[in-house]
């Protein structure tokens, strides 16, 4: 019986583990309008705990890898948001002066993790190319994938 129990326990926790791996946000933002920043997940063979996301926006010439550019927001994750296999939903509200940057800009999100027992950091970087409008749209833009740690 004990075998049983240990058995279900472990096959509970291996289902359990997920990561963030990418995000997802409308086409089209608008300035001082609200959004939705969805961070897409997976499964894991370990625990991962999500510290915070930032993110920031630029104009395309002026977007460098890993970096938020200007006009910085971030949110805390923590336990409540962390190693679910259900994506995460951030509310961001894009700058009043997001127009200054042309017909389309950069969006860029960072997200600080603490991966397994031991808490290793890591932070990984996504962009996303967006339009830049009068009406936020639900069509979506995403990226996946992981960009190592900075």
């Amino acid at each position: 019986m004990r075998a049983s129990t240990l058995l279900t326990a472990a096959t509970t926790a291996a289902v359990a583990s997920a990561r963030l791996v990418g995000i997802s946000t409308p086409a089209t933002l608008v300035a001082s309008q609200p959004y939705t920043i969805t961070l897409l997940t997976e499964n894991y063979i370990q625990s991962v705990a999500d510290v915070a996301v930032a993110w920031g926006y630029s104009t395309p010439a002026n977007a460098y890898p890993r970096s938020l550019g200007s006009s910085t927001s971030s949110s805390y994750l923590g336990p409540d948001k962390s190693n679910q296999v259900e994506n995460v939903t951030v509310q961001a509200t894009a700058p009043a002066d997001l127009a200054s940057l042309g017909d389309k800009a950069v969006l860029s999100v960072s997200l600080w993790s603490l991966y397994g027992a031991s808490g290793g950091p890591a932070v990984n970087t996504w962009n996303v190319t967006v339009n830049v409008g009068d009406k936020v749209e639900g069509e979506v833009t995403s990226q996946e994938g992981l960009s190592g740690t900075a």
